[in-house]
Formats: C-alpha cells, structure tokens, sequence
C-alpha cells in the first residue's frame, strides 16, 4: 500500500497524503508486533519491550487519527465544498506535525510511570500499557493500568469510531440526496458516492479489529472477579474459555493493518472500474449527440433541397 500510494497514486492530493500517514501509521504497529519479547513476567528485556509498547501506541494512536482524519475530509468536501479542502491544504504541514505529535505524546505518560510490560497469554506475546511494578500492591497496578488503558487507548478508539461513522454517515446520504434529486449524474458526484461507500470501511474496520478489546476491557473493569476466574483456570488447565478470547482479541488487533489495506485496494478498484464506465457513457452520449444533431443536419438539409424542387417546378 505503501510502494503504491508513493510511486503510483498522486502524492500532491491532499487526501492521498493523509491515506500514506495511515499506511505509515499501520506499517510501524505491524513493526511492534514483530519485536517478540520473552513470554515471561520477570527477566524479560525491559529495554526491547519498552520500544515496542511505544511503536505500538504511537502507531494505533496515529491509525485512529488519521482514520477520522479521511472522514473528516470526506465530510466537508461533500458538505462545506471543495474551497473548505483549499483552505486546509494551506496548513497541510501543521496538520501533520500535529497528527505525529499527538499519538508520540500519547506513548509517553506510560514511560514515566514505568508501565509497559507483556501482557499475558499474548500470542506472540508482546508488550504494550500495563503495570507490573513490584513495589506496588496488585490493586495499585490494577488500577494505574485501568487509567492508563482508558485515557490513552480506549476513550481515543470510542472518540474516532464515533465521530467517523457520523461524518461518513453524513455525507453518504447527502450524496444519496443529491442523486436522488438528478436522473443525470456528474461525473464528480459518482466518484463521491463510490469514494464514501468504501471510505466507512476504514472506521468499520476499527470496529471490527478493536472491539473484542473494548469488550474485554468492560468486562475486566465491571466484573473483574469473572475476569480473574477465568484466568486462573486457564493457568491451571491449560486451556477454557480465556485462551478463545485472547486469540479472537489480539488475532483481529494484528489485522488492522492488513484490513486498512484491504479496503484501499478494493477502494481503488471501484474507483478504477467506475471512471471507465462514465467515460465510457459519456463517449456514448457524445456519439449519440453527434448522431441526433447530423440526422438534424440532414433533415434540414433534405428539406432545403426538397424547396429547391418544388421551386424549380414552379417555375
């Protein structure tokens, strides 16, 4: 995604540089993932698991921003039109610098309190926000790692699938209205339709990756007694329900890289496939225009001649 977005798509839109920030964003978290750190509580390599937690906050953090940052953009194209899009473009480069520094400032109120460590049963086990200091009590790391986890993880997930479902939401039926309202559709406004069909993907597909985890962290917050049950007898049978929850929760976190691109994919070949058949109706139209106005040509034509005819009779 990233090899096509720079070398084959046009870089100097606006909107194509906020989708290489996502794939950016996805491309160091896949990188996280990759850093394995030793499935232990004790003698783990601090230092390698502290660099992965931070890649891997920086770059789910970046991912939620630049995902309602596209629906954003979509929303006031649609709605506040394309002078809304000229004037952000002027900023362009403060929306980025803002966009790197947000999720980066994000990834470090956990290493001032010491707070990422491997987080259990992960397979592969990885590190990321969850307190594990030994010289504090289990209801004191519980709860440092609650509030860390909600102000730095979840609350961000909830803000950027809500707020992109709404602006996507929007601008879908505005679209719909206006194709409603004309037999004739632009050009313009097909490839909005089709570009907002596929653009709810990208906030759908957080939905799909992340909530298993916000689940789990529901319940782990409410009704923590089960929680710890559950993982007691998974500590003591080897297996249950727990071991199914965690691979459906990290199994479906790791594929939202992979879904992100999954949906550009698909993305660019509607768009592909949409803008040959308008060009292809609009050759028709020409051609059929072309045709009606030399029958008309000729109509007049035959009825000039016909005139001449008639006069030469007369005379």
């Amino acid at each position: 995604m990233l090899t096509h977005l720079y070398f084959f798509d046009n870089m100097r839109v606006f909107a194509q540089r906020i989708l290489f920030f996502l794939s950016i964003s996805d491309f160091l978290y896949s990188i996280g993932l990759l850093l394995y750190v030793e499935p232990a509580f004790s003698d783990y390599n601090k230092f390698r698991c502290t660099i992965q937690g931070v890649i891997t906050q920086f770059g789910t953090i970046s991912a939620f921003l630049w995902s309602t940052s596209i629906a954003y953009l979509l929303y006031i194209s649609i709605i506040k039109g394309q002078q809304r899009i000229a004037k952000l473009e002027r900023y362009q480069k403060t929306i980025f610098i803002f966009g790197s520094a947000i999720p980066l400032l994000m990834s470090i109120p956990p290493l001032i309190f010491d707070s990422y460590a491997p987080i259990p049963q992960k397979v592969p086990v990885t590190c990321s926000i969850s307190s594990n200091d030994e010289n504090k009590s289990l209801d004191q790391n519980r709860n440092l790692s609650l509030y860390l986890n909600l102000l730095l993880f979840y609350i961000p997930l909830i803000f950027a699938v809500v707020i992109s479902v709404y602006f996507i939401l929007r601008s879908y039926f505005k679209i719909k209205k206006i194709k409603s309202q004309y037999e004739l559709l632009t050009k313009q406004i097909n490839i909005q339709l089709i570009f907002a069909r596929t653009l709810i993907f990208y906030p759908f597909g957080l939905c799909i990756c992340w909530l298993p985890s916000l689940i789990l962290f529901l319940i782990f917050t409410f009704n923590n007694d089960w929680f710890q049950q559950i993982q007691i007898n998974y500590f003591i049978y080897g297996t249950g329900i727990y071991q199914y929850i965690r691979v459906v929760q990290y199994g479906l976190s790791f594929l939202q890289g992979f879904f992100n691109s999954l949906v550009y994919l698909v993305n660019s070949y509607l768009m592909r496939k949409k803008l040959k058949t308008l060009d292809k109706v609009q050759i028709d139209r020409i051609n059929i225009k072309n045709m009606m106005s030399n029958n008309f040509e000729d109509s007049i034509r035959s009825s000039q001649l016909s005139n001449d005819f008639e006069n030469l009779q007369d005379i």
